[in-house]
């Protein structure tokens, strides 16, 4: 299985959360009460995205790395939906990466949707997703 040649990894504990504010307040500071979650937690997110992200063959013959940026909006019933890329500075993800990230944000179960002044809201999420071979040749 390819999972043994991988290790991929979200950045940090604040990774999940790079980016998440009420559908309706996007564009101002307002910050959330409860952010979207995904159901389990964080082990349950890591765990999911390294069960599921299946290394691109082109990209590990190459022994390419790289980090994709997956923005989606967690609805108020949890469910993920307008899932866009994005390209920060000078970072250019391969093709093959973007497509994986994608295909396995689309998969994912609903999320625990976010609360702001003790009312369920959509909020936006950021998830970096990361792409290294753990070192060893397949």
């Amino acid at each position: 299985m390819q999972t043994k040649y991988i290790t991929t990894w979200l950045l940090s504990a604040a990774f999940v959360l790079l980016l998440a504010l009420p559908a309706s307040a996007q564009k101002t500071t307002t910050k959330l009460e409860k952010q979207p979650g995904y159901p389990g937690g964080m082990p349950a997110l890591i765990d999911y995205m390294v069960k599921n992200i299946k290394y691109p063959e082109a990209a590990e013959k190459e022994h390419a790395t790289g980090m994709v940026l997956v923005r989606f909006m967690v609805g108020k019933d949890g469910s993920i939906s307008g899932i866009k890329t994005i390209t920060e500075g000078s970072q250019n993800p391969r093709e093959d990466f973007v497509r994986e990230s994608v295909r396995v944000v689309k998969g994912m179960p609903n999320w625990t949707p976010a609360e702001n002044d003790g009312k369920v809201v959509a909020a936006e999420v950021t998830l970096p997703i990361k792409f290294v071979l753990d070192g060893k040749k397949p």
